[in-house]
């Protein structure tokens, strides 16, 4: 018979054994749903074509000297310095900027080859958006090539499809007890209106807000985030135009948790609204040319858990000159002119962001600063650099027709008294 010492320390030991293995199995005791997080990284646009040829929109064009022994070197060479933190993080998102196919008939800027969908598989891109105004530069046999690409890599798309239905189906991705929900819209597409998708027609989707709205109610029930994609704003603009902002007010009022924005080719600042926040340019990421004005932009890292963002991380990357081709990490100087641009930006939209180290920080518990009605109108009145170039344009022609005109009518007034 055991002595009660022993059998003291015998029930001692089977105390301190169950403890240690009901805190460290993760299948007897799981981690609290509230500790629980995720990473989603966001990228802006990506094209790899490098055909663009010159025209209003693309001057001054930067091209690229390089070769390849290969069509998987190519698509893999534009990834190769920031392909370790794209993989690092559990979702990678980026705006497709071209159509990819190897046979469908080039009628707009841009288009790539389908050996460029093993670069982005590679790089660690985890799901894409098409809805934008390049996604039918080679018709629709190009965006229907771009989508079999893509799904031969189970690499998903969102934002276009072979019909309404498809173009409207969400992208859900589930880890560590957060669940994310993914769709994209564009409010243009070179095209025009027949390059939307409608219920027997592929296309990508427009921004017609009573289908984004259906589409955010619809999937609100079944994520804990629904994360809007949106091509919009003004080309090579500086900061969003009010008719962009009214949009993403009215998406996040109708039940939206994250915009991710992109098209303008700049960075512009975030702005946290009723606590959710608002990317509207991340501006480029990865480019088949560059041009002279175009700068350095940002990558958007969002920490998520079931509950709250807990942070958002902007991460400068180059983007003048040959580097839009090769994107990596800047540090030093060159981040902290980014990201003090970007601060700025940002400030004006009456939200705060640090900058801690290489790294811009905004805590959307706390960013948002007070503001009303005025602080928006003065805002929105104080218009991006093409409108005011666009107006003082108009302005122009106004005058000399007016002095034309007005020419016209006294000349013809002086031929009349003169017959008197």
């Amino acid at each position: 018979m055991k002595s009660p010492k022993t059998i003291n320390w015998l029930v001692k030991f089977a105390l301190v054994v169950t403890f240690a293995f009901f805190s460290y199995s993760q299948i007897v005791l799981a981690q609290p749903i509230y500790d629980r997080e995720l990473t989603l990284l966001a990228g802006g646009d990506v094209e790899w074509s490098r055909i663009a040829t010159w025209n209003l929109f693309h001057r001054d064009i930067i091209r690229y000297p390089l070769k390849f022994e290969s069509k998987q070197e190519e698509a893999r060479y534009p990834f190769i310095k920031i392909k370790s933190l794209l993989e690092n993080a559990d979702l990678t998102f980026v705006n497709l900027e071209s159509p990819l196919s190897d046979k469908a008939k080039r009628v707009g800027a841009f288009l790539a080859p389908t050996s460029f969908t093993n670069g982005l598989k590679w790089s660690g891109i985890d799901v894409v958006s098409i809805a934008n105004n390049h996604a039918l530069d080679a018709g629709i046999e190009g965006l229907k090539d771009t989508l079999n690409s893509l799904a031969q890599k189970n690499l998903p798309a969102i934002g276009g499809g072979e019909n309404l239905d498809s173009a409207r189906r969400p992208f859900i991705f589930e880890k560590s007890g957060v669940r994310l929900g993914l769709l994209a819209y564009t409010m243009s597409e070179n095209s025009g209106d027949s390059s939307y998708a409608q219920p027997n027609r592929p296309g990508v989707m427009s921004t017609e807000f009573s289908l984004i709205k259906t589409d955010i109610q619809k999937l609100r029930e079944q994520v804990d985030y629904v994360i809007l994609s949106f091509h919009w704003g003004l080309n090579n603009g500086d900061k969003p135009p009010f008719w962009v902002r009214h949009l993403a007010h009215k998406a996040i009022d109708s039940g939206a948790d994250i915009i991710l924005g992109h098209h303008p080719h700049y960075p512009h600042g975030i702005e946290v609204y009723k606590g959710k926040p608002i990317i509207y340019s991340l501006g480029n990421f990865i480019f088949g040319h560059n041009h002279p004005i175009w700068t350095d932009n940002f990558l958007a890292r969002f920490t998520l858990t079931p509950k709250q963002i807990k942070k958002i991380e902007i991460l400068s990357v180059a983007g003048e000159n040959q580097d839009l081709a090769q994107p990596f990490l800047l540090n030093g100087k060159r981040s902290h002119k980014l990201l003090e641009v970007v601060q700025q930006q940002t400030l004006d939209l009456k939200t705060r962001m640090n900058i801690v180290g290489e790294i811009g920080v905004i805590d959307p518990a706390t960013a948002q600063m007070p503001k009303n009605i005025v602080d928006d109108i003065i805002y929105d009145l104080l218009l991006p650099k093409q409108l005011w170039m666009l107006l003082g344009a108009i302005l122009s022609v106004g005058v000399i027709v007016w002095f034309v005109v007005s020419k016209f009518i006294s000349r013809r007034k002086r031929k009349r008294l003169s017959r008197r």
